[in-house]
């Protein structure tokens, strides 16, 4: 008796248990998939142009940020990140393998990464790491 209170109880549980579990995600449809590319390809064209603003690291100080886009394919950014006062020193270097995904400006170089969001048409926002330190980017369209 007291077996089958057991096992009675237990396939409850499991029952309650299986009607509060979430459904799977429905798979992307090919329209929304091409709609998303299309509206990252619109961000993508408005962040061209040059870019003034700064980095922080939280605690130490920060200094001068600049991007400067100078050609846009699709979703795909050129240019470069321009960042002054670091401890290295003032650094310049082309943007490798940026991209607009999901509205959202993405860099990863090996060590470093850039995700900046258009705030408006005229500023970004975002983050930056680099050896394992990051802080908050900011910049304004010039």
């Amino acid at each position: 008796m007291i077996r089958s209170m057991l096992t009675l109880a237990g396939l409850t549980a499991a029952l309650v248990l299986a009607g509060c579990a979430s459904q799977p995600a429905a798979p992307v449809s090919k329209e929304a998939a091409a709609a998303a590319a299309a509206n990252d390809a619109a961000v993508a064209a408005k962040l061209k142009g040059n870019w003034i603003g700064s980095w922080e690291l939280p605690g130490y100080g920060g200094g001068k940020f600049e991007l400067i886009v100078t050609e846009v394919n699709g979703t795909e950014v050129k240019g470069s990140a321009n960042w002054y006062g670091t401890a290295a020193g003032d650094t310049k270097a082309p943007l490798a393998g940026a991209v607009v995904k999901n509205g959202t400006l993405v860099e990863n170089k090996s060590s470093n990464a850039i995700k900046l969001s258009l705030k408006g048409d005229n500023e970004l926002s975002g983050t930056w790491s680099a050896s394992g330190y990051s802080g908050p980017l900011k910049a304004k369209r010039q």
